[in-house]
C-alpha cells in the first residue's frame, strides 16, 4: 500500500533561513496592502478573493533581491495572506453591530481590539488544527497547492511576477479613464429603468379559503418594472472572476441574474403601489428600485450565504472534531515528552 503521509518539499533535517526579520517586515506589508484591497472588495463585491497568489509571486520577486530561501518566501507570503482573512472577518462581522443599533459609530479602538483577539484566536486554531488538516491528504487544497506549485517553480527561476506587475499596470490605466478623479472617459456602467405596461393575476378573494370551482377570484392589477444594469467596467471585479475561476463566477453572474431579473420585477410588481409615491416625490424608479432591491432582495441573498457557510461547516464537523482532539492530544504528548530533538515541521508555537 502506497504511504500517503505528507512529505514536505523540503525535508524536516535541512538547516535553512525561514523566521528572518525581512520575511516578516514583507509580509506584514503585504498584508496590510492586501487586506485593505480584499475589505474594500468585499464591501464593494460581496465577497474577497484569495491574497495567496499576489503574495507568493510578490514575496518571491522581492526576496529574491536579498537572496531569500523558499521558507522565507513562504512566511513573507502566509503572514501577507493573513490579512485577507482577516479584513474579511472584519468587514463581515463589525458592520452588523451598526445595522443593529449597538453602535451608533464605528469605534476605532474597540474595532482594533476586536480584531487582534480574533486574529490570535485563529492562530491558535490553526495550532490545534494543523497536523489534521495538512497530513490528511484526501482534503482538497487548490489555492495552497497551487500556491505551493508557484512557490516551487520560483526555484527554477521562474517567478511570474513580471504578470502579476503588468496586470497592475492595466488595471491602473483602465482606472485612470473611468475614474471620476482621473481622465473620465468611459462610465462604470450603463443603467436605466424599463417601465412595463398595466399587467393583472388573479388571486383568491380573502373570504375564500380553500380553490375551488365556486371559490371567488379577485383580480390584482398592477405596473411594475424592470431595472437594468450592464456588468461594471472594473478590473477588480475582472481580477476577482479571474482568480476565484469559471464555476464560482458563473454562480455570482446567476445569483446576480436571479436577483435583478426575476426577483426584482416580481418585488416592483407587487409592490408598486408602495413605491409609486415615492417616484410622485421626485425620486427616479432607477433609484427607487436600487433602494427596493436593498431591503428586500439583498436579505435574501445575505439568507443563502449563511445557509452555504453552516452547509460547509456542517461538512467539515468530522475533521474539525478529530482535529480538536488530536491537537489537544499532541499537546499533552509535547509537555509529557522530556526529549528536545524535535522535527522542524512537528515544533507548534507554544500555548
Amino acid at each position: 500500500m502506497a504511504d500517503k503521509r505528507f512529505k514536505p518539499f523540503i525535508p524536516a533535517e535541512t538547516r535553512m533561513k525561514e523566521l528572518t526579520f525581512k520575511a516578516l517586515f514583507l509580509g506584514v506589508i503585504l498584508a496590510v496592502i492586501l487586506g485593505a484591497a480584499n475589505a474594500y472588495l468585499g464591501l464593494k463585491a460581496g465577497m474577497t478573493v484569495a491574497a495567496t497568489f499576489p503574495a507568493a509571486v510578490i514575496s518571491m520577486a522581492v526576496l529574491r533581491l536579498f537572496k531569500g530561501t523558499i521558507l522565507e518566501e513562504n512566511i513573507a507570503r502566509t503572514t501577507g495572506a493573513v490579512g485577507e482573512a482577516l479584513a474579511a472577518g472584519a468587514i463581515f462581522t463589525l458592520p452588523a453591530f451598526i445595522m443593529t443599533g449597538v453602535w451608533s459609530e464605528f469605534d476605532y479602538v474597540k474595532s482594533t481590539l476586536l480584531m487582534l483577539v480574533g486574529g490570535i484566536l485563529g492562530v491558535l486554531l490553526v495550532i490545534i488544527l494543523r497536523k489534521t488538516m495538512v497530513e490528511d491528504t484526501t482534503l482538497p487544497y487548490p489555492e495552497s497547492r497551487a500556491c505551493s506549485e508557484i512557490v516551487k517553480a520560483g526555484q527554477g527561476g521562474q517567478s511570474g511576477a513580471k504578470f502579476v506587475f503588468s496586470s497592475i499596470g492595466l488595471a491602473a490605466f483602465i482606472e485612470l479613464f473611468k475614474n471620476p478623479n482621473g481622465i473620465l472617459i468611459i462610465k462604470d456602467s450603463v443603467r436605466g429603468f424599463l417601465q412595463f405596461g398595466l399587467s393583472k393575476i388573479n388571486l383568491l378573494n380573502a373570504k375564500a379559503q380553500v380553490l375551488t370551482a365556486g371559490a371567488q377570484k379577485a383580480e390584482f392589477s398592477q405596473k411594475g418594472g424592470m431595472l437594468l444594469q450592464s456588468p461594471a467596467a472594473s478590473p477588480a471585479f475582472l481580477g476577482v472572476g479571474y482568480i476565484i475561476g469559471f464555476k464560482l463566477s458563473a454562480i455570482t453572474f446567476s445569483g446576480g441574474l436571479f436577483g435583478w431579473l426575476f426577483l426584482m420585477p416580481i418585488v416592483l410588481f407587487l409592490m408598486y403601489n408602495n413605491l409609486h409615491p415615492f417616484v410622485i416625490a421626485g425620486n427616479s424608479w432607477i433609484n427607487v428600485a436600487a433602494s427596493a432591491y436593498n431591503s428586500t432582495v439583498k436579505p435574501i441573498a445575505v439568507g443563502g450565504m449563511l445557509v452555504g457557510a453552516f452547509y460547509t461547516l456542517f461538512k467539515m464537523r468530522k475533521s474539525l472534531i478529530s482535529g480538536i482532539v488530536r491537537g489537544v492530544s499532541d499537546i499533552k504528548t509535547s509537555k509529557d515528552s522530556k526529549s528536545n530533538k524535535i522535527a522542524r515541521t512537528e515544533k507548534d508555537a507554544p500555548f
